[in-house]
């Protein structure tokens, strides 16, 4: 039997401490047609693939398996055609050149986490054609929640029926919901569980167990709580996924609001203030009680299109949750005995340098600022590896607003734009930290034309993330800390540092 080696995975930056946790290897396997595992959610990234990578994209699944440095399979079950010395699964992970990533017809497998759970959702009826697919059904007189669950690892849902008949698949409810009354079979392993009735699915969610945050313990004193969303303006799976998954973070940490970073309505923003978009982008989506505070808004190059923006600044003056005064504005909160200045810019016009207007007030905002921290949010970035490449680190960003940051010392520069969460800083002696969060409602991969323009700025890429999520912060009086979260609300990321206004 191979002994089983741990490499790197989530890192973790508290401080100047780095923990990192780890994968099981299982060891580097042949493959051949038919796929040892199989293609079906197969991802490839010539640019970005790490073990981390194909880890968060096949999270549901028990094993995963990288071949020739940048392809990522996801499967149950491996190994049908045999192992090989590990020597042969020694190309470099495209995305990491320290991490190995297979070789040709080779895949270096690892095991998930078992940190999956099955959330009860009902009682849901069925009939033919039946409502969760027969493809892969599982009968067993034994039958139970957990058992139907690692049968369907790699589906979103799972139903059990008649105590016991299991089905896997990504969506459910078709035929409608069914009284409670109508699920009274119980479980063989364990009559506790709920394992439906005669044509009546008891419906459970895969979802991943919460993780300990690293804001349980919290960092001492009165602390400001609050994340940034960006590009989270198109309705889909990704949109409701990232919205559920910021509901329940804010919740846990007691949110004081949300930052929202530009994209807000795709793909042409809004065409008056009463667009129905509000309602149904917005309003309908986001809808957890934590998420009923105020959200700080800018805008974003597409809710500018055809002269738009201006329709949003509008909206909030009838819709209190909706902060946005004007295009670009500035605001102050209190944590502890001291202030932290929040200064918004609208980069759709600035990041050309022809905002001259905007750039004056941006220089006054820093020049007699009274915060004791000062954090800047725009919806383009300054740096950024993703996949709008040179285009998102504009001239005019780079020349204008980059040095009022690292002159005034700003904590923070916070954007979304590129569809992706990254945090980035200067290789030596670095003030502002650079924090994406544009992956609320798109996801794209890196750019190595970018990955080279930021390399020749000075820059190091601490973290990218190519999936959706959120960025979470939270500001002590000496403190702050930033928490880059997936849509199954796991801390991918995390970093803290000093206020640079306090050296």
């Amino acid at each position: 039997m191979l002994t089983k080696m741990m490499v790197p995975s989530v890192l973790i930056v508290l401080a100047c401490a780095v923990v990192a946790t780890g994968f099981p290897y299982e060891g580097c396997y042949k493959d051949r047609y038919p796929r040892d595992i199989p293609s079906s959610d197969k991802l490839v990234d010539s640019q970005g693939m790490t073990v981390e990578r194909c880890s968060m994209h096949c999270r549901t699944y028990k094993y995963f398996g990288i071949q020739s440095g940048d392809s990522c399979r996801c499967g149950n079950k491996y190994g049908y055609y045999g192992s090989v010395s590990n020597s042969e699964c020694n190309i470099k992970c495209d995305g990491n050149k320290d991490q190995n990533c297979g070789g040709s017809w080779r895949n270096a497998v690892y095991e998930n986490p078992d940190d999956l759970m099955a959330v009860h959702l009902g009682c849901f009826k069925d009939q033919y054609p039946r409502d969760i697919s027969s493809s892969g059904k599982l009968v067993d007189d034994n039958m139970g929640v957990q058992k139907c669950l690692d049968h369907c690892r790699g589906s979103r849902y799972f139903g059990i029926q008649d105590s016991d008949s299991c089905r896997c698949g990504n969506s459910y409810g078709d035929y409608g919901k069914a009284a409670n009354g109508e699920c009274t079979a119980q479980c063989k392993i364990n009559a506790n569980d709920n394992c439906g009735g005669r044509w009546r699915n008891a419906i459970y969610e895969i979802k991943s167990k919460p993780l300990n945050s690293v804001f349980a313990s919290g960092l001492p004193g009165p602390k400001l709580v609050f994340s940034a969303l960006g590009d989270w303006g198109k309705p889909g799976s990704g949109q409701t996924h990232v919205a559920a998954a910021l509901g329940t973070w804010s919740q846990v940490h007691q949110a004081d609001f949300t930052l929202a970073v530009g994209d807000n309505f795709y793909e042409t923003g809004v065409s008056s203030e009463n667009d129905p978009k509000f309602e149904t982008v917005w309003r309908n989506i986001y809808t957890h009680p934590a998420l009923q505070k105020t959200w700080y808004v800018i805008a974003g190059n597409h809710d500018h299109l055809f002269n738009r923006a201006k329709y949003q600044p509008r909206f909030g003056q009838r819709e209190n949750r909706w902060y946005m005064p004007s295009l670009y504005y500035s605001f102050y909160k209190t944590v502890g005995t001291k202030k932290v200045h929040f200064v918004l810019l609208d980069t759709d016009t600035v990041r050309w340098g022809r905002d001259k207007t905007q750039l004056d007030w941006f220089k006054r905002q820093l020049q007699s600022s009274q915060g004791d921290w000062i954090i800047v949010i725009g919806h383009h970035p300054i740096y950024s590896t993703g996949y709008h490449g040179v285009w998102s680190s504009t001239r005019g960003m780079y020349e204008n607003i980059r040095p009022l940051l690292e002159k005034y010392k700003v904590a923070l520069y916070i954007c979304g734009h590129d569809h992706s969460l990254q945090h980035l800083q200067k290789s030596r002696s670095h003030v502002v930290d650079y924090v994406i969060s544009g992956s609320g409602s798109k996801s794209d991969s890196t750019d190595s034309d970018a990955q080279e323009y930021v390399r020749s700025r000075g820059i190091k890429s601490v973290m990218f993330y190519p999936d959706h999520g959120f960025v979470g912060f939270e500001i002590t009086e000496a403190q702050v800390r930033v928490a880059y979260i997936d849509t199954y609300g796991r801390i991918i990321y995390s970093f803290t540092k000093g206020n640079p206004r306090a050296v």
